[in-house]
């Protein structure tokens, strides 16, 4: 049986004794991030800054996030099962999950921006000029985040046979033009619309951090950036059959 998993949680809390702008300062230099950024951090309360970690290495974030005055807690992670890359397509009865090692980032991946997310024939139209609609068994792959510093949730729409995905913010899409995916708030929309596009196309793709999301959990914070997470994802649908990209 594996090690269970566990989730670093800051909970935007600060410890008794401790000034506020000394632990975002502080916290700052540790993580290598903006103090602005980890400000907005604290101030939304309960955020996940590691994810995916063993017990002993969950605690040694406590440790050292205690030591700069700021609390913290351990979230267990509930299992989800991967699908191999190769593994045939077919009902979807589990989620068919990428967990690739971080790669370099390269422009080559870099996102191109969607002005929004229609309903078209068959597929979704990303309302480009230069960009005809997708057909469902078009995408490849779907990805859920936060962008902390605009404070917005966004989507990203990996097209096979193609290296940059579509980037849309999640209040950019028309959910009321996709059967049963207008909900009274965007996140639980877009959580959603990705189900429905996955139930049009079973041979779908999702990260882990979207897989989460997609179970119920948060939206992954994107502690990286844009272009090396981008990267990351497109470099791993070389090994999928059928997705890709040229």
């Amino acid at each position: 049986m594996p090690s269970p998993l566990y989730d670093v949680v800051l909970t935007g809390e600060i410890a008794a004794g401790f000034d506020r702008q000394a632990v975002i300062d502080t916290l700052s230099r540790l993580f290598h991030r903006d103090a602005g950024h980890i400000a907005t951090l604290m101030r939304r309360g309960a955020q996940t800054i590691k994810r995916n970690v063993n017990a002993q290495t969950g605690r040694q974030y406590l440790q050292t996030l205690a030591k700069a005055g700021a609390v913290g807690s351990l979230t267990a992670v509930k299992t989800v099962r991967e699908a191999k890359p190769s593994g045939a397509s077919g009902p979807r009865s589990e989620l068919r999950v990428l967990s690739p090692p971080s790669r370099p980032a390269d422009v080559n991946f870099a996102p191109i921006q969607a002005n929004r997310i229609s309903r078209a024939a068959e597929g979704i139209d990303l309302n480009r000029i230069d960009t005809p609609p997708l057909k469902f068994g078009d995408i490849a792959l779907l990805a859920a985040y936060e962008d902390p510093e605009a404070e917005t949730i966004c989507l990203l729409v990996f097209r096979q046979g193609q290296k940059r995905p579509y980037g849309c913010e999640a209040n950019r899409i028309v959910f009321t033009d996709f059967p049963g995916t207008k909900a009274t708030g965007a996140l639980e929309s877009l959580r959603l619309f990705m189900q429905f596009v996955g139930q049009q196309h079973p041979a779908l793709y999702v990260d882990r951090p979207t897989a989460h999301f997609l179970g119920g959990r948060p939206p992954a914070i994107l502690d990286i950036d844009l272009v090396k997470y981008t990267t990351t994802l497109g470099d791993a649908l070389l090994s999928v059959p059928g997705a890709s990209p040229d």
